[in-house]
């Protein structure tokens, strides 16, 4: 069931503003002639009628004068000056009249009658169109409610439109439960039945089917192939296709999760069959991705274990190394003072000639930092692994070059070959015989080491059977990353290209999306006004460059001087007390009830089917599971804090109704709830925001936790997008080791609140140039924070640009002729990613390492390099700019303590070790903390009213010294009286003008 407040059905306020009542309900004069033509002036007749026709026009259908407020009846009663009395009315509304009226007024609102028969049929055939595409019965009862609307039909009772609506949802999904059990065959029958049946360590059952990837060691490697076998097994079962719109894909996948053995085995045949279906399917995605990333984690721990034993190996033979450096110092002498006389080399070869030869073969191995030969140990005892992880992954090639293929393959073949060496030739003996491999794609620090010589143009015959695995292997791993591989089935590594839009499509709605970001259509056309503008911005810079006291060049590299910082005030010092002195104690179940109270975030966590009956007390288990994982202490410490309830409750809701995607809504509730109020614009527009990371500890035995350098600790990654106002927009959870900066667009493309910004600012991974470019074309304005610009290149428009004060600055020319013969490339992929047909992180992903096939990589960059620079030559020369962009940063490093703060429990380590449950938590996380900060500024509003009420002259400059992050008055500890019928204090939005 719905809500009715949860739909766009239209409903009477109890409360009217009086400029609502004189722009809705005031008869305007050509309804009054209307009314007249139908009844005397002074007649109720005539009030009756009007008040009808007012009605109508705001809800669309007739109601009883009971349902209709008496502010109405009074307001429409003084603006036609009756004289009819209330008793009059109410006659009025119980006669004939009123139901020759309601013809008439049909007649001239051109408004057709509701029929329960005939306009029942269409708002089923309405409802039954949109139950394809959308879940959301409040979804699908608005989009029958805009065919109501358009074909000029009277509404129907609000139950009447939920009932057909209702219905039409569960033929819908009934349709595709039936399309879904019919793909299975009798022996699939049989195979996803056992399913409920059976569980083992030799077998698998329902609650296997969920299972994550641990931490990749080599036991844990082979456990989760053979699980990947099995669920080839039954993915093999069914089609490519499953013909599931994104939406009821995604829908299904939840509720199949939210099912435990007992419940799954209750629902009705199709329906079961079809959940165990659509979950088979996504498990075999998501663990086709995460065998991916096995082989690619394995391969990388590979790399760096093997650099830390080079560092070891050199620090250890340093002795011999000396050794080795004195005996060709005593050769050199001794050659230089006999040069004539061999057996004057005798004291000093003699001995150990033979040893030193081998020290210096071995020293010259790892010359040159080389920590390939470290490698090849580690490799062998992952090699069984990584054989079968890859087999079973059915890679392609998203290129015409399959080398790299035809090589695995042929590994593949030889690998229980007991040979050390691996004939490629035909015929090893004739050297002008086919190969059997191209081997011209291995780099030259792999070359000796594969082939045995140290020229590329050596004819090679054979290759290291080992050697070549291992290269082989990377090159997979590394081709995979950047999407010149794919697996087929897999979401994060499957083909890219398909989910693009078609050309078809790209050639209708360029002209319309470059005028809507502002873009030069045309390939010639975007080239030549780029660099116009790229000049523009040199000269510009270049005249104004002697102007900033705080940059200059010296010996040809940029320095940029640090501006003093603004001082407190003393007007601000004295505002933090009088402030912190009126921010009440409160704790932070009190905080959630109150937002709750304002906000009934409660409603967005109905049951996943829709379907299930309804549950006690939903505030109360919001409350409760949002205090659990929000602050990460965990069910059963909360039922030790909260008196009167067991943790049963507190997980309840968090198991059987909660999504990453209803946590995001929630999210966008409250920040909807946060831009509304007036205090924030003292702190931004809310036009920008500023993106960065955050290490969460985890446990170790999973496959996102990865050990990372920069925090020194196993964790994964909370990425958020902090608004300009301090609130965050958007959350997303990534793993250690991956470039942040991939998923810098993603927070503004998804985020579905009011605040629609157009800026980012980001820490110094996002100045990589392909991010600026995909930006660019996404009509983004991303302003990084910059360090280390003497290291940065400028890019000039042309050879021939001279300029007098900036000159130096600038290195080699822009390649413009890469730019205009990809412009229909890469513009296709913006749209694209506008689309939401792919994420922005999906190709930013390609992206991440330069690949000689990929030439839309060089696109990009080079857009990127034009973009990069016009940025940086405004970042030199304007100093505001810089103060904006270190204070938004800071803005995302405070969030991050805020966040972390509220998340006191356990050391701050998320227990889960599956996948969606630590994005769940670090939800949970965000979406308490967005409740706390608006929590916080409706109190900072309060505050500052009842200060300036007092008479304290507090100005909206002082007020932007103050964040909304304070945490001095709240309690995060204790034992917490949970009482959710105490009356809340109604929000207050409103701040007092200066």
């Amino acid at each position: 069931m719905v809500a009715i407040y949860q739909t766009a059905y239209p409903r009477l306020k109890q409360e009217f503003s009086q400029k609502d009542l004189n722009e809705v309900y005031t008869p305007t004069s050509k309804e009054l002639n209307f009314a007249i033509r139908h009844c005397k002036r002074s007649s109720a007749s005539y009030l009756g009628l009007l008040v009808q026709l007012k009605i109508v026009q705001r809800l669309g259908r007739f109601v009883p004068i009971k349902g209709i407020p008496t502010g109405i009846i009074e307001h429409i009663r003084k603006a036609v000056r009756s004289r009819s009395s209330k008793t009059e009315l109410n006659a009025y509304f119980s006669s004939g009249a009123k139901d020759r009226h309601i013809k008439v007024i049909r007649k001239y609102l051109e408004l057709k009658a509701y029929d329960n028969d005939a306009t029942g049929v269409l708002i089923f055939k309405w409802a039954l169109e949109a139950a394809k595409t959308k879940e959301a019965l409040a979804d699908i009862i608005n989009v029958s409610l805009e065919y109501l609307v358009k074909e000029k039909y009277e509404l129907p009772q609000f139950s009447v439109l939920q009932r057909l609506c209702q219905s039409a949802r569960a033929e819908i999904n009934n349709r595709y439960f039936d399309q879904l059990s019919n793909f299975l065959n009798s022996e699939g029958r049989v195979a996803v039945n056992k399913l409920l049946n059976i569980s083992g360590p030799d077998s698998y059952g329902w609650n296997d089917l969920k299972h994550e990837a641990k931490r990749p060691t080599p036991r844990n490697i082979h456990a989760y192939i053979r699980y990947l076998e099995w669920l080839s097994s039954l993915q093999a079962m069914l089609p490519t296709d499953l013909g599931l719109p994104p939406t009821k894909h995604r829908q299904y996948i939840n509720e199949a999760k939210a099912l435990d053995l007992k419940e799954i085995k209750r629902l009705k045949s199709n329906k079961r069959s079809a959940l165990m279906i659509v979950l088979i399917r996504h498990q075999y995605a998501q663990t086709l991705d995460s065998a991916a990333q096995i082989v690619i984690k394995t391969l990388q721990k590979i790399d760096r274990t093997a650099q830390k034993n080079l560092e070891e190996y050199l620090a250890h033979h340093q002795k011999q190394t000396d050794r080795l450096i004195s005996v060709l110092s005593g050769t050199v002498k001794v050659y230089l003072d006999k040069p004539d006389s061999v057996s004057a080399f005798d004291p000093v070869l003699a001995k150990d000639g033979k040893a030193i030869l081998e020290m210096c073969d071995q020293y010259m191995a790892y010359a040159g930092n080389n920590y390939l030969p470290f490698m090849v140990p580690l490799y062998k005892k992952q090699r069984s692994a990584l054989f079968r992880a890859i087999e079973i992954l059915n890679l392609e090639s998203a290129t015409e070059d399959k080398d790299v293929l035809k090589a695995f393959e042929f590994i593949r073949v030889c690998k229980n070959k007991r040979t050390e060496l691996l004939q490629i030739k035909e015929n090893a003996e004739d050297l002008d015989s086919k190969n059997i491999i191209n081997i011209r794609w291995v780099r030259d620090k792999w070359w000796k080491l594969v082939t045995g010589k140290a020229s590329k143009t050596a004819q090679i015959t054979h290759v290291n059977k080992h050697n070549f695995e291992l290269c082989v292997f990377d090159r997979i791993a590394e081709e995979l990353s950047t999407g010149d591989l794919f697996i087929p089935h897999s979401e994060t590594f499957d083909d890219y290209r398909e989910q693009m839009i078609s050309w078809e499509n790209y050639e209708e709605e360029l002209p319309g999306y470059c005028s809507e970001l502002g873009l030069v259509a045309g390939d010639t056309a975007f080239t030549e006004a780029l660099k116009v503008q790229m000049k523009d911005a040199c000269v510009l810079a270049d005249s104004v460059f002697p102007d900033d006291e705080y940059v200059r060049i010296e010996q040809g590299k940029l320095i940029i001087g640090k501006p003093k910082s603004n001082e407190s005030s003393a007007e601000v010092e004295a505002i933090a007390p009088l402030l912190a002195e009126r921010l009440e104690k409160i704790n932070l179940l009190e905080v959630i009830i109150n937002v709750e109270k304002w906000l009934s975030l409660n409603e967005l966590f109905g049951p996943l089917s829709g379907f299930e009956s309804r549950i006690d007390d939903p505030l109360l288990r919001f409350v409760l599971s949002l205090f659990c994982y929000g602050t990460n202490i965990g069910p059963t410490e909360t039922e030790r804090s909260v008196r009167g309830i067991s943790r049963k409750q507190v997980a309840w809701l968090n198991l059987k109704r909660t999504t990453p995607e209803r946590l995001d809504k929630a999210i966008v509730k409250v920040n909807n709830a946060y831009k509304k109020f007036g205090l924030i614009e003292c702190w931004g527009s809310g036009n920008s925001v500023s993106a960065d990371g955050k290490l969460w500890d985890l446990y170790e035995d999973n496959l996102l936790s990865e050990y990372h350098l920069r925090y020194g600790s196993f964790g994964g990654i909370a990425y958020y997008h902090v608004s300009d106002t301090y609130i965050a927009l958007f959350s997303h959870f990534i793993p250690c080791g991956v470039y942040e900066a991939i998923y810098i667009l993603d927070g503004l493309l998804n985020d579905e609140s009011d605040f629609k910004p157009d800026t980012i600012h980001g820490d110094t991974q996002a100045q990589s140039t392909p991010v600026f470019a995909l930006a660019y074309l996404l009509g983004i304005k991303l302003m990084p924070r910059i360090r280390n610009i003497k290291d940065l290149t400028f890019y000039k428009p042309d050879r021939e640009m001279v300029l007098q004060h900036i000159q130096s600055l600038f290195h080699e020319p822009i390649r413009w002729d890469r730019i205009e013969k990809h412009y229909p490339d890469m513009l296709r992929t913006a749209m694209s990613v506008k689309a939401g047909k792919i994420t922005a992180s999906t190709i930013l992903r390609r992206f991440g390492t330069k690949n000689r096939k990929n030439k839309l990589y060089f696109a990009f960059r080079e857009l990127g390099r034009v973009v990069r620079t016009m940025f940086l030559l405004e970042y030199i020369t304007d100093v505001d700019l810089r103060k904006t962009i270190q204070a938004a940063t800071c803005k995302s490093e405070e969030f991050n303590e805020f966040a972390r703060w509220l998340f006191f429990a356990n050391g701050g380590k998320i227990a889960a070790n599956l996948k969606h449950e630590q994005n769940k938590i670090v939800k949970y996380n965000h979406l308490l903390a967005n409740v706390a900060i608006l929590y916080n500024v409706n109190a900072m509003t309060k505050a500052f009213n009842e200060l300036r009420e007092e008479g304290y002259d507090i100005k909206r400059q002082h007020m932007a010294k103050f964040s909304p992050y304070h945490t001095a008055h709240l309690g995060r500890l204790g034992s917490f009286e949970l009482d959710l019928t105490k009356a809340v204090v109604p929000i207050g939005y409103e701040l007092q003008p200066d």
